[in-house]
Formats: C-alpha cells, structure tokens, sequence
C-alpha cells in the first residue's frame, strides 16, 4: 500500500465523536456565536443516537442511504417535518464537514418537503391582558419587570437572546433609539422604540436604581437573567394574566404581524427584525396577506373619486 493511500485511509477511519469534536472546535475558531455550538449539541444528539443504534461508530461508514433511513426513523418517533427538518439541518452540517475534511465520501443531502407552520401571534383580546398597567404601588420588582419585558417584546420584536444581553446603556432614552449589540446575524442594529416603551423603561430603571452597566432585565440580584429563567418568568406571568400562550418567540410574530397589517413596509421591517435576507420577512407578509385585504375598500381610491353612484347602490 502507498504513503498516499494509507494516508487517506487514517482520514477514512476517524468516529464520529472524534468528527464531532472536530466540527464544533472549528465552530468556535470560526468563532460563531454560543447559541450556534449549542444548537449542534442539542440537535445532533438524535443523530448519535440513530448512528449507536445501527453500530456505526466511523464516519467512513456512513452512505447517504443511512440519512434516508434516518428520516424514517425519525417519523417513527411522530415528529413534525419542521422538526425532522432541524435535526437534518444539523446532520448535514456535520457530514458536510466530514466530507470536506476528506473522512467519507460526497453526497447530498436534501430536506424533506414540509408545510410551512401557522406562526401563531397572540390576539388582541391576549395583547390586552398582557399590557394592562398594574397597580405600581402594591406590584413587586419580579412583577413589574416582567411586565416591563411583555411590553418590550410586544413593540420591539427582539429575539430573547437579544434582550437577555440588552444593558440600561443600550437604551437612549432621550432620542428614541436601542442599540442592539447582540443579534442573530452578530451586527449592532440600531432601533427606534415609541415614547409609551420609553416612558414604561424610564419607570423600571428609575424604581429599581438599575446603572447604565447593569443588564437591563435582571433577578432580584441584579444579575443578568438566563434563557430558562426568562423562559418561565414569561409563562408565569402570562398565565397569571389568563393567556395560556405563553411562547417568547410568538411575540416576535405578533410584531410582526401588527407592523405589516397596519401598513408597515418590508424592507423596514427586514430591518427591524433583523433578517439577512427579504425571503425570511416576506414570509410574514404572505403569512398576514390575508388580513391586508380586511376594509381594503375604505383605502380605495377609486371607491373615494369615482362619480358614478351605481357603485355606491345598496350601501346604506
């Protein structure tokens, strides 16, 4: 056997968990962000499971005929096809890697067909519940911080990653701005919020004596909350105002929602809500098209300039 070939087959011959070590030190020398690394360890993890299952311990062995059973075995499971979709996604980072690091050989690997999911947003008679004013001065910090959030979420459309590392800094009270530093995309975004957010901050931080280096949404120890405490402060307080939703991420559709039907442009909301790309927003335009049409003849301007009466018959 040739220096060459024995070369390429201690490439061949790599485990997975070695691969995966690999793929996720390269990760971090990319240095992508925290949110990306756990990704691949929580949604890699039913892969693994699947590769132990049918004795498959090297990356050379796996063919592309192994993805396909994968899929099947994980419909055995009764996931959705968004969710077998997330665990192919980062499948397919992974094997991708391997094979450009040499360890099996090429093939693709393609998503399954999935119908696009109903993004919920919270309803009006929700949104009501939600912002109603409590009473200041009987309501404790957790209480009133948590409100402050609902309010923030619902007018800024942040995703809760960005707000958990938003400082009071951040916030420019004065001129109507918030600099995102920590996004999706890893871009400070500047953002405009309305004088009733500003006014509602101005309370929170004035109350609770909260600094400018202080993280703007903290525990009674004013240390910066976590994912999962944010998570069940949320469905704590959401509850207790009589809405069972109790979903961060659905106040992001709301938003979204709200800003395109009352006559919001694309592109400003592309900005807004932080998309690399106008596909990802106008997901939501087609999403909400339906309620674009809902008094759509109050805004015509032929129903306001046309003379001809017959039109106007029957409309008393």
């Amino acid at each position: 056997m040739t220096k060459m070939n024995k070369q390429n087959l201690e490439k061949r011959e790599k485990s997975v968990k070695e691969l995966y070590e690999d793929f996720q030190l390269g990760n971090r020398v990319k240095n992508l962000s925290e949110m990306t690394i756990i990704y691949y360890k929580q949604n890699l993890s039913y892969f693994f499971d699947y590769l132990i299952e049918t004795s498959i311990e090297f990356v050379g062995d796996i063919r592309k005929s192994h993805i396909d059973r994968y899929i099947m075995w994980l419909r055995d499971k009764s996931l959705k096809d968004t969710t077998i979709n997330t665990y192919l996604r980062a499948a397919r980072a992974l094997l991708y890697f391997g094979m450009r690091e040499s360890h099996l050989e090429s093939f693709s690997i393609s998503l399954i067909k999935a119908n696009k999911e109903q993004k919920e947003p919270y309803s009006d008679e929700d949104i009501k519940r939600l912002i109603k004013k409590p009473e200041m001065k009987s309501i404790g910090f957790v209480e009133h911080r948590n409100w402050v959030m609902v309010n923030y979420l619902l007018e800024t459309g942040n995703r809760l990653n960005t707000l958990l590392n938003l400082k009071v800094e951040d916030i420019d009270l004065e001129n109507g701005m918030v600099v995102l530093n920590t996004t999706k995309n890893r871009k400070a975004q500047y953002n405009p919020i309305s004088e009733y957010l500003i006014m509602i901050i101005k309370t929170y931080v004035r109350n609770y004596e909260l600094g400018a280096e202080d993280y703007l949404f903290v525990n009674e120890l004013k240390e910066q909350m976590t994912r999962n405490s944010a998570q069940h402060a949320i469905s704590r307080y959401n509850k207790s105002r009589g809405v069972e939703k109790t979903s961060i991420h659905a106040f992001r559709h709301t938003f979204a929602k709200h800003y395109i039907t009352s006559g919001g442009d694309a592109f400003k909301l592309q900005r807004l809500l932080g998309h690399s790309t106008l596909e990802v927003t106008m997901n939501y335009v087609n999403l909400y098209s339906e309620d674009l049409k809902e008094g759509f003849n109050n805004h015509s301007i032929l129903g306001k300039f046309n003379a001809n009466k017959r039109f106007n018959r029957g409309k008393r």
